[in-house]
């Protein structure tokens, strides 16, 4: 399915119903997933900083990133399944940079698994560029590469 032929999402803000969507694509796309617990105290804590994607009233994709002083960090970021490699992934990663745009924010980091082939590749191709390769970064056997997108 090319996004030129597919319904167009709706970027927006997320809200709190939004939470169970965003719990279960967690849980379909990554080995160690937050749980929904987790995500709720996220959401209290940062709720204008979380975006989603919705298609037909179905949320696809999310992202959160954690803003600081002009720096943010896009702490988490997925796509349901069944809609990666459609395009869908990268115009929400464009909207979320347009929205750090906004914001005033000059630099923002993310951390991928090195096996994680399609999202490095994801944004190595929207601008990101790859700083470091720390092989204890969540601790012993949890490695992840640093990538950092600067403003202009």
């Amino acid at each position: 399915m090319d996004i030129a032929e597919a319904p167009q999402p709706e970027y927006r803000q997320a809200r709190f119903a939004d939470l169970e969507d965003i719990a279960a694509i967690e849980a379909e796309v990554f080995a160690e997933p937050y749980l929904y617990l987790m995500l709720r105290q996220l959401y209290d804590l940062h709720r204008d900083e979380w975006l989603v994607a919705e298609v037909g009233g179905a949320v696809i994709g999310y992202a959160l990133m954690l803003e600081k002083k002009g720096e943010a960090l896009l702490f988490t970021f997925a796509v349901a399944k069944r809609y990666q490699g459609a395009g869908y992934g990268r115009g929400l990663l464009d909207h979320t940079l347009n929205v750090c745009r906004k914001l005033g924010i000059h630099r923002i980091r993310l951390t991928v698994r090195p096996d994680n082939h399609p999202a490095s590749s994801l944004f190595k191709q929207a601008g990101f560029v790859p700083r470091e390769h720390d092989e204890t970064y969540f601790g012993a056997g949890e490695p992840r590469d640093v990538y950092e997108y600067e403003f202009a």
